[in-house]
């Protein structure tokens, strides 16, 4: 995330995660209407492409694979770094090849056709995409001069700017440029949240708001424990609640040790709030801890793994670790545990840099069933297509919302929850299979 301008975030080293599927090409529907945002929408993209694979036999499809997904990051690192044409890619995609040509020995260039979406500005009707002609020779070809920072090899197609001065990489040799027409898929024009279905056996919905620090390794898990911009964000929130009418039950180490054991000195700080409404109540924890992936982030990883599981509400508010602080799959590895969701509706709300282009499909795909094989009829997810910042507000109108629903029964549109957000492009996935009240 970054705070007044372009946050320097701190790096890991990880991999975009995008998914691509070798089924028949996708058709985005404009009847389908699958995306809400104020002031952009989602658009069909379509271009013809080609990249270089240096291997000692023609690569097949399955070694295109990841030569494709990492040129797609890559195109994806410019799009949401231009500032007067941000855009966003979604993680999805369809392709076919067109040719695999031999320029030398052991060096191939396949041609492709590329199906996928993103999120644009609602006047965007041409696109122009950069991708680099090799994407694993890049960062050498560069050679450390075609960025605006230093950045190490697994986070330059974050960083990379061939027009940067001094960058020696030259156009149709190291990367081209495709300008495109993209297609727009008209946005929802009245969608709900399904606010019925967020409540639970018990006549409560549950909420949970996570708050990752700023500075990675931050050692003060506590809302008086610093300046740091996570932990104002968590103050603020409280201030936010108790303005509501909602009282506050800051809980005990017992109360923690219960959630989650620590086997270190970082314990989570979890404070409970609750409104009373006519027929239903709210009871929202908000949790104040590291969420960075190769940092403190057990307690974190811990207490997501609950709150996925039983939470009809999650929020999540911090880095997004370039794609890899919410990388469910990485943090099953890591913990050696898996994650199961509510299989009931839930909705997620994404509050970091560009969560679109990293966590939604990861998501969905996560909720599919049998029943539903797009995940979407018991999901909603809240994203930015931009980089995001500390402190945010949008999760407010949600909470808002939420509240007032429980306290007259009041059920706001998500266009009435999504104002206008040029800075940040904040919208909602999903809610084209919610039903009218």
């Amino acid at each position: 995330m970054k705070f007044m301008g372009i946050y320097l975030i701190v790096l890991i080293l990880a991999l975009l995660t995008f998914q691509n599927t070798q089924a028949s090409e996708l058709s985005y529907d404009p009847s389908l209407l699958e995306y809400y945002g104020s002031d952009h929408n989602e658009a069909e993209v379509a271009f013809t492409g080609y990249l270089v694979i240096e291997q000692a036999t023609p690569p097949t499809r399955s070694q295109v694979d990841p030569s494709l997904s990492m040129q797609l990051r890559y195109m994806l690192g410019l799009m949401r770094s231009r500032l007067q044409s941000s855009a966003a890619l979604y993680p999805k995609w369809t392709y076919t090849i067109t040719e695999v040509k031999t320029l030398s020995a052991g060096v191939y260039r396949v041609g492709y056709n590329l199906k996928t979406k993103g999120i644009f500005a609602s006047n965007q009707r041409q696109y122009t995409f950069t991708l680099p002609v090799n994407p694993k020779k890049i960062f050498i070809q560069a050679q450390g001069k075609c960025s605006a920072e230093a950045s190490e090899e697994g986070a330059f197609w974050y960083h990379w700017e061939p027009a940067t001065t001094g960058c020696l990489l030259k156009e149709n040799v190291e990367y081209y440029n495709i300008n495109t027409t993209i297609t727009p898929t008209p946005n929802t024009i009245e969608s709900f949240p399904e606010y019925a279905k967020l409540v639970d056996a018990e006549k409560i919905i549950k909420m949970t708001l996570f708050f990752g620090f700023e500075k990675y390794g931050f050692q003060q898990w506590s809302p008086s424990g610093g300046e740091d911009w996570g932990i104002r964000g968590f103050n603020q929130q409280r201030a936010f609640l108790t303005s509501l009418g909602y009282s506050e039950n800051v809980w005990s180490r017992e109360k923690i040790d219960a959630l989650y054991k620590a086997k270190d000195r970082f314990i989570p700080y979890i404070s409970e709030f609750v409104f009373v409404g006519a027929t239903t109540n709210i009871r929202i924890r908000l949790v104040l801890a590291d969420t960075g992936f190769n940092f403190n982030s057990t307690a974190f990883h811990s207490i997501l793994r609950e709150s996925l599981l039983k939470e009809s509400v999650i929020v999540y508010n911090g880095h997004s670790g370039i794609g890899h602080n919410l990388d469910l799959a990485a943090i099953e590895k890591l913990r050696q545990f898996k994650f199961a969701f509510n299989p009931r509706y839930q909705i997620l709300f994404l509050g970091s840099c560009v969560p679109y282009a990293y966590y939604t499909e990861m998501f969905f795909n996560r909720k599919r069933t049998a029943t539903d094989l797009k995940g979407s009829l018991n999901l909603d997810i809240l994203t930015y297509g931009k980089e995001a910042i500390f402190g945010n507000v949008e999760d407010q109108a949600l909470t808002k919302a939420l509240t007032k629903y429980v306290r007259t029964g009041e059920k706001q549109s998500y266009q009435t929850i999504i104002k206008s957000s040029p800075n940040y492009f904040f919208g909602v996935n999903g809610d084209e299979d919610n039903p009218k009240p």
